[in-house]
This record gives C-alpha cells, sequence and structure tokens, in this order.
C-alpha cells in the first residue's frame, strides 16, 4: 500500500505507547465465519503485501504484530506473491499454529493441480492442515463449468474437506457477481470472499453489494470482504479514509476484512478501527455511496474489465 497511508487515517496521530499495549491486551473482536463454527478476528491479513515486501525480516515483524494484537486469521495462495507470504507465515507463526486460522488458495480449475497446490501450501506454511482452502477468482460462466466438472478443482477439495486436509472449503472473485452467484447456489460452500467498499455500493453494474452480498447473507455462508479500500486507491487518491473503508464493509456484514500491510505501523493503523468499531448508520452509508458514484468507477477497479473514463489503470495490488 502506499507510504503515505496514515495520511488518509482519521484520528491515527498520536497512537501512544499505552494504547498500542491496550490493544494487545484487548485483541481484535471475534464474529462467527457464517456457519463454520469458528471464531474469527474481524481483520485478516492477506498476502499480497507481505509477500510482495523485499525485507524479509520486516514482513516478519508485520505478520508477528498482527497476532500480538488478536488477528488470528491468515490467508495466502500457492503462486507469488502469495506463496513467498505462505513462507513467511510458516515462518512466523509456527509455533503458535493451534491458535490460528490459515487460508490459502488455488488459481487452477482440475483435481491434480488444486492438489498440488494444496501440498505445496503444506510445505510452505509448516503444517499438515489448513482451515479454508478457496477456489480463487471466479470469473465467467465457464470457469463456473470447469470448477463443478468430472476431475475438476471441486472434486479435489470435498476430497480434502472428507479426509481431514482441509477443514472448510470457499470461494473467491472480484470480477463478476453473477458468475460468483451461479457457483455459490450449485454447492454447499462454507465461506465466499468478494469486494466490498464503497465502489461497490455506487455501482450500477457488476456490484457485489447488489448482487452477491444478498445471497450470501441469505445462505449464511461465511462472508470475507477484501479489496475495502480498492486496494489502496481510495486511500492514495483521497477518496474515503481507512476509518470509512473498513467500517463499511463491516457494517455491510462482513465477518472478517482482509487487509494487507507492508509496515507494522499499518497493523497498529487497522487493528484500533476494528476495536473501535461501531455500525454506520444508514444515512452515513448512503452517503458514502453518493460520493463514489462521483468517481471513475472503471480506473479505480482495473480488475472488473469495464471501459475506462480516461487514462491507464494503476497496479494496485491484489488485497
Amino acid at each position: 500500500m502506499p507510504a503515505s497511508r496514515r495520511e488518509f487515517v482519521q484520528t491515527a496521530a498520536g497512537l501512544t505507547l499505552a494504547a498500542s499495549s491496550a490493544i494487545a491486551a484487548d485483541g481484535v473482536p471475534k464474529r462467527k465465519l457464517g456457519k463454520t463454527g469458528l471464531d474469527i478476528s474481524m481483520l485478516g491479513l492477506g498476502g499480497a503485501r507481505v509477500g510482495n515486501l523485499t525485507d524479509n525480516q520486516e514482513a516478519l515483524k508485520v505478520i508477528r504484530r498482527f497476532y500480538e494484537l488478536g488477528v488470528n486469521y491468515f490467508d495466502s495462495a500457492s503462486s507469488i506473491p502469495y506463496g513467498v507470504a505462505s513462507k513467511r507465515y510458516g515462518e512466523a507463526l509456527a509455533d503458535v499454529r493451534k491458535d490460528i486460522l490459515i487460508g490459502t488458495k488455488t488459481r487452477h480449475r482440475t483435481f491434480l493441480h488444486a492438489q498440488m497446490d494444496l501440498e505445496q501450501s503444506f510445505r510452505y506454511l509448516k503444517t499438515d492442515y489448513v482451515d479454508l482452502y478457496q477456489v480463487h477468482n471466479v470469473q465467467s460462466d465457464e470457469d463456473v463449468e470447469l470448477i463443478l466438472g468430472p476431475r475438476g478443482v471441486l472434486e479435489y477439495l470435498a476430497k480434502a474437506k472428507k479426509d481431514g486436509l482441509v477443514r472448510n472449503i470457499g470461494i473467491t472473485g472480484h470480477t463478476d457477481p453473477k458468475a460468483m452467484n451461479r457457483l455459490m447456489a450449485a454447492y454447499d460452500w462454507d465461506t465466499v470472499l468478494i469486494p466490498l467498499s464503497i465502489l461497490e455500493g455506487a455501482r450500477l453494474q457488476k456490484s457485489f453489494e447488489a448482487e452477491t452480498l444478498p445471497a450470501a447473507k441469505k445462505s449464511g455462508i461465511g462472508l470475507f470482504a477484501m479489496k475495502t479500500t480498492a486496494a489502496g486507491a481510495l486511500l492514495s487518491e483521497r477518496k474515503a479514509t481507512l476509518d470509512e473503508c473498513l467500517n463499511y464493509a463491516w457494517t455491510l456484514g462482513a465477518d472478517c476484512n482482509i487487509v494487507g500491510c507492508n509496515a507494522v505501523s499499518q497493523v497498529e493503523d487497522d487493528v484500533r478501527i476494528a476495536k473501535s468499531h461501531q455500525p454506520m448508520t444508514a444515512e452515513r452509508m448512503d452517503s458514502l455511496r453518493a460520493r463514489a458514484q462521483t468517481f471513475d468507477l472503471a480506473a479505480l477497479q482495473p480488475w472488473k474489465g469495464l471501459p475506462r473514463a480516461t487514462g491507464e489503470s494503476a497496479p494496485y495490488l491484489a488485497d
């Protein structure tokens, strides 16, 4: 995330050592993760930024600080930079494995490739099971057919869950809500990971808030939010504050917001906001949506693949 992140955090200045200690003592609040029976921290660490950090020791400090402040969910995948993040999770968290929840993902659509990805994740994470294995980046109806087809990725995930290698299985997507809804309805998934931000609230098409969130709530599936800051764009372009971004997604009902961090100071900011969260009023939510309707939504969400109003898309990271 851009180095100027703290500039856009409301009331973040002057976080004292005493306040930091209080955060550590109380811990990040937890919510029930849908029907899984798991208690999950309202914050989860995504793998992109800690995987992209060139300073390994700094990355380990970020990961460990999240744990020290009460975050119990750490999300990764098998591919770079998430594979690097997985190795760092293994190094930083192996001694507390029983106290945390670890998720990983596969971008592949076949039985064999999903098996290979999970085996690699076990080696990197220094574990023999994961709490969540997700089919990543569902984009289209063709994607859905491959996932559900014979010797597809779902066939392997179901087997891995039956064999005790995986406690829960889920799906993720940030491109097409209709494809996500179709896949969500086709199987009894444990979790779903979707973008939830003021931009989704402002969209008139391809809105996960309008199209996928209601279906997720109706099913009782565990709900993860990603791209709450539009992968940093809302902050770096001064469109919203971190408080607004995170609280918006929690107010919508996200069990856990996945965030990306590349500095310990950012960890402190995220935890402070989680601990002080109060649901936004309907009027406040509507005002944020109205503000976002004035933005170039395609520019701020290049992963949607919609026509841009002007210029080229920015290279924002995935979390």
